[in-house]
């Protein structure tokens, strides 16, 4: 199964504000790679970057470096941000789901409330980290 995880789950799991959930998330992701492979686009590494100490963001880093590679920004068709912002999310909200769908990945993990209201009609789960643990726990 792939995995978009929103740059709130790897702030939670890294960061001085912590939940349990994310890093219980990111765990089982490694515990059981590559049963579960993640995708993660440059927006979400830099987002992250800042809000991160540079010790924690190394520790990121090392993370993605081990179970994917970073793609870049410009690889998803503007077509489908654009088709995402109609729908009334915003811009960068927007972009992550249309990444989440041009990767073909089945979930986006996210804390984002926004992101939660808008869980009809797409082609991919939102879950929060609790959720998806239950979800690969299951599996």
């Amino acid at each position: 199964m792939r995995l978009v995880l929103d740059s709130n789950e790897y702030i939670f799991a890294f960061g001085s504000t912590q939940r349990p959930a994310c890093s219980v998330l990111i765990d089982t992701i490694l515990s059981t790679h590559p049963n579960y492979s993640l995708r993660i686009p440059r927006l979400i590494v830099e987002e992250v970057g800042r809000h991160l100490t540079p010790e924690a963001f190394k520790e990121f880093m090392g993370l993605i470096n081990s179970l994917t590679a970073i793609d870049e920004n410009f690889v998803v068709p503007f077509e489908l941000g654009a088709r995402y912002e109609a729908r009334g999310l915003k811009p960068a909200d927007a972009f992550i789901a249309a990444y989440v769908e041009w990767t073909g990945a089945e979930v986006l993990v996210s804390e984002n409330r926004h992101f939660l209201r808008h869980t009809s009609s797409l082609s991919f789960q939102i879950l929060n980290a609790d959720n998806c643990i239950k979800l690969l726990k299951a599996k």
